[in-house]
């Protein structure tokens, strides 16, 4: 359902100039031979850590620092398939096997293996002219990192630098207990809010951390694995199949995919204006912070107009279009966003935040339903003693039909134990919903006269047992 990470705080509630000079890099010590590629294959759990061994001798200062030996292959990890330069265009040819970052460091995500003796284009260096971004199209903004030590490089005279990315925070994973499933990183990757790349990322599970998995994705290529709930009110997130390795995981549960946030697209930002562009996909939230509900979700290499910021400067405040938020506003997480201009910005005092997120998803096999819209929308500010109808539009998505004289709707819990209803605790269904179909549930509701953040959660039941929450909440002023 489009809001699951609100669902179960109500309910408890009850609820991202110069240059060094082109030279040839210093070889490692052993060069081998460049391995096949046989359908994806992939650079083991250590290659980081390899990777990342300086030389004994610091180097001039003039030249990048070396890895010792290059990493060895195994068929882990995905090989990157990047377009070949045309001749004369800016160019980079890996010395040996060595892999692509999301940034200009071993800290940010990594991408791909890139196979000695194989080329990429150039698109930019770095600011300090040890790393050279190259064209990576399936990477969110379509560039990656490739230290310069591993690679020759020619034609790059012109390349622009690119301003350094900032670095996402790490998502810690619940280590397992000896017989849980589990799943171990092999290399740095995001742990997402979906099983996809167009979903936002909580952070990065560095390499060689091991997480207990609670469930896979429909098709098998996303594990769902425990997130700490004190970095991730959600409690999960989901890691790409192919960059871990699992254990004991015969038995987990599917998990229903989350449905996708609207795309957001900001208004350009005024030149020489206080700007904010995102590195990656991107949840714009009503609030400075990971319990406010997602908005809409902004694209890699969106960019907005920053207005504010959090006390804490971990969150901007962006303008964005009215029919996502009615004063025209949303917050972004500063790990997820480049910024500019910002020097002069106030700090903007934000709504107490609403009530915590899940901590179990839901089942693929239990899903049993689909929020398709909603009036009014979350976070409607509202003035106090104003009379309104929340109206949801439901979608049965699962397997059994809500029979009518069986199934009903029904209040399940308030905000601070605040009622907003006028009317009935409970409403019989009016018809049968079957799987598929969609239902519409109209409750007449008044704002509180005290200002703040008030909500309700309603849910479709049958007896006892919870078939398809859902809720609303909005703020007085």
């Amino acid at each position: 359902m489009r809001k699951t990470s609100l669902i179960i705080l109500i309910l408890a509630a009850l609820i991202l100039s110069a240059c060094a000079p082109a030279a040839t890099p210093t070889p490692a010590p052993v060069q081998p031979t460049p391995v096949p590629v046989d359908n994806q294959a992939t650079i083991d759990a250590s290659v980081a850590a390899t990777l990342a061994a300086q030389p004994t001798q610091p180097p001039a200062p003039t030249q990048p620092p070396a890895p010792t030996a290059a990493p060895t292959l195994d068929p882990a990890m995905p090989v990157a398939v990047v377009p070949t330069p045309a001749p004369g265009e800016p160019a980079a040819t890996a010395s040996f096997n060595t892999i692509i970052y999301g940034g200009p460091g071993e800290s940010y995500v990594v991408y791909a293996a890139f196979l000695g003796g194989a080329q990429a284009k150039v698109v930019g260096k770095s600011e300090d002219g040890l790393w050279w971004v190259i064209s990576v199209p399936p990477a969110p903004l379509g560039q990656g990192w490739v230290n310069a030590a591993a690679v020759a490089v020619t034609s790059v005279d012109g390349v622009p630098v690119v301003p350094t990315p900032p670095v996402p925070p790490t998502a810690e994973m619940v280590p397992p207990g000896p017989e849980d499933p589990q799943a171990t990183v092999i290399a740095n990757t995001y742990v997402r809010t979906g099983p996809g790349t167009n979903y936002p990322a909580y952070g990065i599970a560095p390499a060689g951390a091991t997480g207990r998995v609670i469930g896979k994705s429909e098709d098998g290529a996303y594990w769902v694995v425990r997130l700490n709930p004190d970095m991730v009110g959600a409690g999960y997130g989901w890691v790409e199949a192919a960059y871990v390795q699992t254990t004991n995981v015969e038995s987990v549960q599917i998990i229903a995919t989350p449905p996708t946030a609207q795309t957001v697209t900001p208004a350009p930002p005024p030149s020489g204006a206080p700007a904010a562009m995102t590195i990656d996909y991107v949840n714009v939230r009503s609030g400075p912070g990971t319990t406010y509900p997602v908005l809409a979700v902004a694209p890699p290499g969106a960019a907005g107009e920053v207005t504010g910021k959090s006390a804490d400067g971990g969150w901007w405040q962006v303008k964005i279009p009215t029919q996502y938020s009615p004063d025209g506003l949303g917050w972004v997480s500063a790990d997820w966003v480049g910024t500019q201009n910002t020097g002069d910005i106030p700090v903007v005092e934000a709504s107490a935040p609403p009530p915590a997120p899940p901590s179990t998803p839901p089942p693929a096999s239990t899903a049993g339903c689909a929020l398709l819209s909603q009036s009014p929308m979350d976070a409607t500010i509202l003035s106090p003693g104003t009379s309104f109808v929340t109206t949801w539009v439901l979608q049965n998505n699962g397997t059994t039909p809500w029979t009518q004289g069986e199934y009903y709707v029904g209040f399940a819990g308030a905000v601070n134990y605040i009622p907003l209803h006028q009317g009935s605790d409970i409403y019989a269904l009016t018809t049968t919903v079957q799987p598929g179909w969609t239902y519409n549930v109209s409750v007449p509701m008044i704002a509180p006269y005290t200002p703040g953040v008030y909500g309700e959660m309603w849910q479709i039941a049958l007896g006892s047992q919870m078939i398809c929450p859902f809720y609303v909440y909005i703020e007085v002023r």
